[in-house]
């Protein structure tokens, strides 16, 4: 009997510590500079391999595409979703391990009848490097992409409805595109954008992707100065045919810096929006979506 009971009390203490041990297993998701990496789901999203000749390289891409595209003849608006600053390979898996279905690519793509295209091209800035001339990172988003996705896809070939958007160092990439292609894009949509490099390297001393492109800057303030998007809006501040949309959160390290770009976009002549939310540098469908609603006062998409 006495065994009895001390094999049942055994079992018990072993139970409670697995209990225990499973409770104190559940960790936080996997995050890399905002986005929430997760188990991917192949079905998420048509994979392509894009091939830029300017760089003779292949890059990974996810394409979605709105509910009735198959059945329809209809052509659809374009957002060129463009990354922040990450760990990701260069892979079909390491761009799923970002977008993943809780991001609301699909569903987004759905709700506001566009196509949204994602490509994974690395950490550069989405810039032409005036260091390292193989590098064109401009080129690639702002000529070779728009080219092969309105060759491949029934996409607007109009500059009204190709809209480029992006978080944290994507939310560079898209201003500064505009500015760079405004015959080409009509609007620029950022979230968390890395909109002021100066900051960046005064106050934070983060400048990895920076020095992917431009350099030290310490060596090379001048060529910091001409790629900013302070100086950058100075190439469409007269125009009145595009649209900027700044959205930052208040807990954002880069909040200071959008705060900087919308001073500077009230000088320029074209319509803007810039928007606060509670909350730090974070990548989620309620981003996407709030970025996609802002779209609408300038190009509306959804019916």
């Amino acid at each position: 009997m006495k065994k009895i009971l001390f094999l049942i009390l055994i079992i018990n203490s072993f139970n409670s510590n697995a209990q225990k041990k499973s409770l104190t297993k559940t960790e936080a998701p996997k995050t890399d500079h905002g986005y929430t990496i997760g188990q991917i789901d192949k079905n998420y999203g048509a994979f392509v391999n894009f091939h830029s000749d300017t760089m003779n390289k292949d890059f990974p891409m996810l394409v979605f595409l709105p509910n009735g595209y198959k059945e329809s003849k209809k052509e659809f608006p374009v957002i060129y979703s463009l990354h922040g600053y990450n760990n990701a390979k260069l892979t079909e898996d390491g761009l799923r391990a970002m977008m993943l279905p809780e991001t609301g690519c699909q569903e987004a793509a759905n709700e506001y009848q566009v196509i949204i295209v994602c490509p994974l091209v690395g950490n550069h800035y989405y810039i032409d490097s005036p260091i390292y001339k193989e590098r064109k990172f401009a080129t690639l988003i702002g000529v070779e992409l728009v080219r092969f996705v309105e060759q491949r896809y029934r996409a607007i070939k109009d500059r009204k409805y190709r809209i480029l958007q992006g978080f944290s160092m994507g939310g560079y990439g898209a201003v500064s595109l505009l500015c760079r292609y405004p015959e080409t894009f009509s609007t620029a949509l950022s979230r968390g954008g890395a909109l002021f490099q100066q900051a960046l390297i005064d106050d934070l001393n983060w400048d990895d992707a920076s020095l992917e492109s431009l350099g030290d800057f310490f060596e090379n303030p001048k060529i910091y100065h001409q790629h900013s998007i302070v100086n950058l809006l100075n190439k469409i501040k007269e125009r009145t045919d595009v649209a900027i949309v700044l959205e930052v959160g208040r807990e954002d390290f880069l909040y200071t810096g959008n705060q900087k770009v919308n001073e500077k976009l009230k000088t320029c002549k074209f319509p803007f929006i810039f928007a606060e939310y509670p909350g730090g540098h974070v990548w989620s469908k309620n981003a996407l979506h709030s970025m996609l609603v802002h779209l609408q006062y300038f190009v509306k998409t959804k019916n």
